[in-house]
């Protein structure tokens, strides 16, 4: 069935100061194909720590702003337009260094990476991250994310 998701519909889960997520499009509802989360990021904010996925590739278009990405082991400054490959296995994370918002529309194929990231939105600041993703293929690494926060002077909300 044909489906319109309005503006303001779809969960919305994460720190306002920080990377939020509208989940527009849910694997389960797909045969596991394909996710589709906005993601809308705050000023100086980083999205997630330098991560990288096993299972799943994912796609950005930039929707609004700027958007910096450190993928594939260099930084690339991603604009309205701009669609972001980041393939499964590399290591990546993205963050927003301007004093305005910005937005992506992501794709991931298959999808599932979904559900990590509605746990990261409702978990605890003190909650372990790296347990929490690991069953979706997921690790972190959070001393390559330091010197990014430290030199665009980032948050996580």
């Amino acid at each position: 069935m044909a489906t319109i998701i309005r503006k303001g519909q779809g969960q919305v889960l994460g720190a306002v100061a920080g990377c939020r997520d509208r989940f527009l499009v849910d694997s389960k509802d797909w045969g596991g194909r394909l996710a589709v989360v906005e993601h809308l990021l705050a000023p100086r904010s980083i999205a997630a720590p330098m991560h990288r996925h096993t299972r799943e590739d994912e796609f950005g278009l930039i929707l609004e702003g700027r958007v910096w990405y450190h993928g594939g082991g260099e930084e690339h400054v991603a604009e309205v337009g701009d669609f972001v490959v980041k393939p499964r296995g590399e290591w990546h994370t993205f963050w927003n260094a301007a004093d305005q918002p910005a937005r992506v529309l992501e794709l991931i194929s298959p999808g599932g990476l979904e559900e990590a990231f509605r746990l990261i939105g409702t978990a605890g600041d003190d909650v372990d991250l790296g347990p929490l993703v690991e069953p979706y293929g997921c690790e972190g690494d959070e001393e390559a994310t330091r010197p990014i926060i430290e030199r665009y002077g980032l948050t996580f909300g």
